[in-house]
């Protein structure tokens, strides 16, 4: 069944995910005031009645001009002139254990040089195993739970920010101060495997997609205009209005000619 789409709820409702409580859903903004959509879409798709929601509802409800403190920008979401950004306080005795659920793919790259951010300016960290799970589970259905050294890290320079009551974000993560979980060989390359076929999968989408407004041409397209004017039948004859068009052509010429 369809939610309901109420433009006044929902923005309240994006108002609390948001700038209330962005953390509590493993949320958090960059020092420039951004947020990538795909990060809220899928935070979205964990409540059923939000699963409708996209970026054009976003753009309907400033278009009806009803209050919301973000702004869709291309592939981000922005936060308004006047909205302040947050400012995520340092931690110094974060709590002994951080949890991480990483993708499966990137479990061997990881396990050998750390985790470094990739699009954002900070690892999102959690003390709690559920959240961490949830925030990995939007882009891997089993990702692996990686376990962080955090006071050991913290007490030898590593920083830590807090993001919320169970969110911390990092820089980088050395190697040295995480716990992969044991994972059997053939268990990572099935993941690589699958990896690999949906990505080859999406490129073969998008190259037999044709242009938007162009078409494919057919043998047909010349044998309207083949050599000796008239159109082409099925048979490869001549039409009658071919014909006519010259007989006619010829009378003309026969009068002049008088």
């Amino acid at each position: 069944m369809t939610a309901q789409y109420m433009p006044k709820t929902l923005a309240k409702t994006l108002t609390y995910l948001l700038t209330v409580a962005p953390g509590e859903h493993g949320l958090f903004w960059s020092p420039d005031g951004t947020m990538p959509w795909k990060e809220l879409y899928w935070t979205l798709q964990e409540d059923e009645s939000l699963r409708y929601v996209r970026e054009m509802h976003l753009k309907e409800i400033a278009y009806l001009g009803i209050e919301l403190p973000v702004m869709v920008d291309g592939s981000l979401l922005r936060l308004k002139e006047g909205i302040l950004v947050p400012v995520y306080p340092p931690v110094q005795e974060p709590p002994e254990r951080l949890y991480h659920a990483c993708r499966r793919k990137q479990y061997l790259t990881a396990s050998r040089n750390g985790f470094v951010p990739a699009g954002r300016p900070f690892i999102p960290l959690s003390s709690d195993k559920g959240l961490a799970l949830r925030l990995g589970s939007r882009r891997d259905p089993e990702p692996l739970l990686v376990e962080i050294f955090a006071a050991r890290a913290a007490s030898e320079g590593i920083a830590f920010l807090q993001a919320g009551p169970t969110l911390f974000l990092a820089e980088a993560l050395p190697v040295q101060y995480l716990l992969f979980p044991p994972v059997r060989e053939d268990f990572l390359a099935k993941a690589a495997a699958r990896s690999k076929v949906r990505s080859e999968a999406r490129s073969e989408r998008v190259q037999s997609s044709p242009t938007p407004g162009s078409f494919f041409m057919d043998v047909g397209h010349f044998q309207e205009s083949a050599p000796g004017g008239g159109l082409q039948g099925k048979d490869g004859k001549k039409g009658r209005r071919g014909a006519e068009w010259k007989r006619a052509a010829r009378k003309e010429r026969n009068k002049r000619n008088v």
